[in-house]
């Protein structure tokens, strides 16, 4: 599964981003040392689930502007399940989001982070290209190919229990890494219908349809740690995103607040 790793000037093009502000407590000319040179800024590694490839770099930016911190906010996108395995593999985030409840439970130390509340809410829909003959659920049984999540990738793992609930069977199922891939798919005409999430269907505008669920089906719940290692600057910017501010770019998104 690839990474995706994005920048303030192209979110989905560029490897890494780095946003920090030009003022607030450590900017000017008086370091802490006295020396007359700033003191360095610290730096908050960020790890969000691809469905927020369009979100977090806001909520950064939003961050830095409204507190003025100037510490670097480095965003690392990729599937949740990639995320787990980036942070048992060492590269630990000083702060993540997940996309469902069960990505945390692959953390082998679930001891070295603290978990807050819930950042956001995410509902699976259907998405499908504008125009298209697929108006339900029930039309997914007719089509040719179908994309979905990897049962480990948490819009998969919602995706199959959805189907299975519903007692619906697909034809050609193309698997993917993330839920930007799977919209990537409907988006570029590859398959007829996929599963994502409504903040993936909204970013897409006008070049699909979503279609809602036709059970009750739960949201995905997307849970926030924290890294006990984290620097305080860390704590901050989640203690932020649990905010008004952060709940108000969360909502223009598309997500719901817990």
């Amino acid at each position: 599964m690839k990474s995706l790793r994005t920048s303030a000037a192209a979110v989905l093009a560029a490897a890494v981003l780095v946003l920090s502000a030009c003022s607030g407590p450590g900017a000017g000319t008086g370091g802490a040392d006295g020396s007359g040179t700033a003191a360095p800024a610290a730096s908050i590694d960020f790890f969000a689930p691809a469905s927020m490839t369009d979100l977090a770099p806001e909520l950064a930016a939003a961050y830095a502007e409204e507190t003025g911190d100037p510490s670097e906010v480095v965003i690392n996108l990729a599937s949740s399940a990639q995320l787990v395995q980036q942070a048992n593999a060492g590269e630990v985030p000083d702060v993540l989001v997940t996309a469902d409840t069960p990505a945390i439970d692959a953390l082998e130390r679930p001891e070295d982070y603290r978990r807050l509340d819930d950042a956001a809410l995410n509902r699976l829909v259907i998405a499908v290209p504008s125009g298209s003959g697929i108006t339900s659920a029930a039309g997914l049984a007719d089509a040719d190919a179908v994309a979905l999540c990897a049962p480990s990738v948490p819009c998969g793992r919602a995706a199959n229990a959805y189907l299975e609930q519903k007692g619906l069977e697909l034809g050609t199922v193309s698997e993917e890494d993330n839920v930007r891939a799977v919209l990537a798919k409907v988006t570029g005409g590859q398959v007829d219908a996929g599963f994502v999430y409504a903040t993936d269907a909204a970013a897409a505008g006008g070049d699909i349809t979503a279609l809602a669920l036709d059970l009750e089906f739960e949201p995905n719940v997307y849970p926030l740690l924290v890294s006990h290692d984290a620097p305080e600057q860390a704590s901050a910017f989640a203690d932020w995103l649990l905010g008004d501010s952060a709940g108000a770019l969360f909502e223009v998104a598309g997500f719901e607040r817990p």
